[in-house]
């Protein structure tokens, strides 16, 4: 009987506990991007978990913060507004394909017009920045936007197009 006793208040002891502490739910957040800072919302990184899903063509896959496009690389933006933006793009032209390629011609494109061509007469890093026409964007709720590239490095083996090597491509305010 007694150990009986024993058991059960043994039983009883561990059975009590604290209730844990209460604490304030976290705070919540948009759903998709913070709508304050459009400028990051519209740009397209290649190192960025859903740049897979915003890509047109002629991007090839990679997990790099870059990703080497063929002729025409083309995304799509969501666009969060249509005012006072500029076309945005980093990009390199690698020394190795240039020594091929020679100066290359790059086409800028909003929505298939051409925003802008500008030559390139040495290798390295790029960047262009240009503001976008207001009546270019009305009324729609995301932008193409592409590069077209005159000369291209072609692979010897597998006959692989290589433009320029991209790092982010969108729209800044």
């Amino acid at each position: 009987m007694i150990r009986l006793v024993c058991v059960f208040s043994l039983l009883y002891l561990a059975a009590c506990d604290r209730l844990p502490e209460s604490y304030p739910p976290p705070e919540q957040q948009p759903a998709v991007g913070d709508f304050d800072a459009p400028s990051e919302a519209m740009m397209v990184s290649m190192d960025s978990a859903d740049s897979d899903q915003l890509i047109i063509k002629d991007i090839y896959p990679g997990g790099m913060p870059w990703r080497w496009t063929s002729q025409e690389p083309t995304i799509r933006v969501p666009l969060l507004s249509t005012e006072n933006l500029k076309f945005s793009v980093d990009f390199t032209l690698w020394d190795e394909t240039f020594k091929v390629t020679g100066p290359v011609e790059i086409s800028f494109l909003v929505n298939n017009k051409l925003l802008d061509k500008v030559r390139y007469d040495t290798s390295g890093s790029k960047h262009f920045e240009k503001p976008i026409p207001p009546d270019w964007l009305t009324g729609n709720s995301e932008a193409a936007l592409a590069l077209s590239i005159d000369r291209v490095f072609v692979a010897y083996r597998d006959g692989s197009k290589f433009g320029v090597v991209l790092t982010r491509l969108g729209l800044k305010p």
